[in-house]
């Protein structure tokens, strides 16, 4: 206890009570308390974990946003100046590769259609059918055309 008051005279001051008490009367009661609230937990309704707003929430919120995105930049731009958008869109030219991918999407109907357009603005060479025919045909499919 010597050792103390040279050490840390301040600390050895203090008085060596324990300063946590129980409130007055706190474990009469205490068993219904307890009873009351366990009984409160076993009546309360558990919440529905699983919603479908919670699956759907992250769609429509980037719809939204795709939405709004369009409403602010594209929609004026159209409004306020049509004639700088249409003149864009006519400017636009396709490379070769383009339109090799334009022709290997359509059906036989719309490319034959394209074909006998009579404007004279489309004119396509033989390469263009030959490139068409070998990409979307095979050897057998093309000589069983040939046959008929």
């Amino acid at each position: 206890m010597d050792e103390l008051k040279d050490i840390a005279p301040e600390l050895s001051k203090l008085n060596k009570e324990n300063p946590f008490v129980t409130p007055e009367n706190y474990f009469d009661d205490f068993s219904a308390r307890l009873h009351m609230k366990i009984e409160a937990e076993k009546s309360a309704v558990p919440k529905k974990q699983f919603r479908i707003i919670n699956i759907l929430k992250p769609a429509i919120g980037l719809a939204a946003s795709f939405a709004l995105i369009f409403l602010l930049v594209y929609w004026p731009l159209k409004t306020f100046m049509p004639m700088q958008v249409a003149e864009t869109a006519e400017q636009t030219e396709y490379s070769d590769y383009e339109i090799l991918n334009i022709v290997e999407d359509m059906d036989e109907g719309s490319f034959f259609a394209l074909l006998e357009e009579s404007n004279g603005t489309n004119k396509f060479s033989d390469e263009d059918l030959v490139a068409y025919v070998s990409a979307n045909f095979t050897d057998y499919e093309i000589f069983e055309n040939t046959e008929k």
